[in-house]
């Protein structure tokens, strides 16, 4: 049973090139007394969608923040012979975004791996009139829902109110963090993340693709 206070998370990753990354965090989520980690490692290939989605929604009640692993394969979801989603990473994040009756859409954070970085953002330079030039980075297009959900915020709760600069914290619903940086400071972009799940409104939340 976790404490009052804590921060409930559950991690989703891609078993393939993220397991050990995936333990790392646990490892470092069971040290954090204020953190309790509820994800799980079960093999779900066996069962039936209705299984898989009761299954993930009595796991995602317990939490309020859901943990993106970006590592490289990862990225694009696997599709079945029709061309439809057939991925457990889309099913725990949409499932995530879901508001249920005693449940909650959960705060979003994709913690990016090093090998992943080149095929997400980019760096660059800002100036504009309105502000001194300053280092900004630049995410990519891609199809999947923690991309949909960034640099989302309505433009009237919008912080940098440069036209197509966002603030890195609050102005997409879905922070974008390097591992190394995530981990320095957990409890903080935890709390950035639930901050925003209370204030979702603020937001315009793409629930599936």
């Amino acid at each position: 049973m976790s404490e009052p206070n804590s921060r409930n998370v559950y991690i989703t990753f891609r078993f393939e090139d993220g397991n050990d990354y995936k333990s790392v965090l646990s490892q470092l989520f069971d040290e954090n007394k204020d953190t309790v980690d509820y994800s799980e490692d079960q093999d779900r290939s066996n069962m039936s969608e209705k299984v898989i989605k009761d299954y993930l929604y009595k796991k995602l009640k317990r939490t309020s923040v859901t943990i993106i692993l970006v590592t490289p394969k990862s990225i694009s979801y696997k599709m079945d012979v029709y061309g439809n989603y057939d991925d457990w990473i889309y099913d725990e994040v949409r499932y995530s975004l879901e508001n249920r009756e005693n449940n909650r859409t959960n705060g979003l954070i994709a913690v990016y791996v090093p090998e992943a970085k080149d095929s997400l953002l980019k760096v660059g330079q800002h100036k504009c009139d309105k502000c001194a030039g300053y280092q900004i980075t630049t995410i990519f297009e891609q199809e999947n829902l923690f991309r949909k959900n960034m640099m989302n915020v309505k433009k009237e709760f919008k912080k940098n109110k440069c036209a197509d600069v966002y603030n890195g914290d609050f102005d997409s619903y879905c922070s974008l963090i390097p591992l190394d940086k995530f981990v320095s400071n957990i409890s903080f972009y935890i709390d950035i993340a639930i901050q925003k799940r209370d204030m979702i409104d603020c937001y315009d939340i793409t629930k599936r693709l």
